[in-house]
């Protein structure tokens, strides 16, 4: 891999570099890792801006399906310069799952859309969320190492990776420009944050990704937490519904049993089994995991 660029003012010799790979008919994945709120996201959309002057917010995505969707668009297809970030990857793909279905595609799609020139961007906390397959096909790996506020600035290691094969290792190499017939390491990489069109729209969807995010794990959490109790423990349908209106209706079993079409007996001896059930589980299981149980 051909680590050099001339060094042209008013132009950063990184986004040179990348738009070489690219005229040159080929692509460019590169991942940003390191802790939450260290600025990943803002510095990739940054990135891709630099890149590409008319890059949207549409091009902005948090999983797999949706990087798929902007592949197949016909709008993506006629853009010069084809970028998308991916944020958060590690919550959609991950090396734990190498074997199921979204990762075999994904590997196939690293390994495919070389002729594409599409240029990939992925943020995550660690690179080590990708397979093996997938990692040996990553040409960059920026180590984000803070936002400075003052200057409005995020700080970047940036370096290319190169697999050997052979060795089984990988290799780290930093980029050199040619300025004044002399060649000059670059291993510090200095962004600016993106342009405000582009952060408010990513900052309202980065919020309904966190909430669909927030809800499947509760209900993830929600299903592991009933199959970790004994059958006999776990609610039927209808002591739900009773325990959910009980307090509606001020445990009134008249107006309950009519509301649900039943006798009062049933209603009294209905919600008398769903509360000594969860009397049981109070017992089994830590009380915070309790409360997300009874309904």
């Amino acid at each position: 891999m051909k680590n050099i660029i001339m060094y042209k003012k008013g132009e950063q010799s990184w986004i040179r570099w990348i738009k070489k790979r690219i005229k040159k008919n080929l692509n460019f994945l590169a991942i940003a890792e390191g802790p939450t709120g260290i600025g990943k996201s803002w510095a990739m959309i940054r990135i891709a801006y630099n890149i590409d002057n008319d890059f949207e917010s549409r091009q902005i995505c948090f999983s797999f399906k949706d990087v798929m969707g902007i592949l197949n668009s016909d709008w993506f297809s006629k853009k010069k310069y084809k970028v998308i970030v991916f944020d958060e990857a590690q919550t959609d793909i991950s090396n734990r799952a190498w074997q199921s279905l979204t990762n075999k595609l994904f590997n196939y799609l690293l390994s495919t859309f070389r002729h594409r020139n599409v240029i990939l961007l992925f943020t995550s906390p660690y690179s080590d969320f990708l397979d093996s397959q997938s990692m040996k096909l990553i040409h960059c790996k920026l180590e984000v190492k803070g936002h400075n506020e003052k200057t409005g600035k995020t700080h970047i290691r940036p370096k290319l990776l190169q697999y050997n094969s052979r060795m089984k290792k990988y290799y780290e190499h930093s980029l050199f420009s040619i300025r004044n017939n002399k060649y000059h390491k670059i291993q510090d990489w200095f962004i600016q944050k993106p342009p405000k069109h582009l952060i408010k729209p990513y900052e309202e969807d980065k919020i309904k990704f966190t909430d669909r995010l927030n809800k499947n794990i509760f209900e993830d959490l929600e299903k592991l937490d009933k199959e970790k109790l004994p059958s006999r423990l776990v609610d039927t349908d209808a002591e739900e519904d009773i325990i959910k209106i009980w307090d509606k209706f001020e445990g009134n079993t008249k107006k309950i049993a009519e509301f649900t079409g039943t006798s009062v007996p049933n209603v009294y001896k209905t919600y008398r089994k769903a509360k000594i059930k969860q009397l049981f589980r109070n017992q089994i299981l830590p009380k915070q995991e309790t409360q997300h149980i009874t309904t």
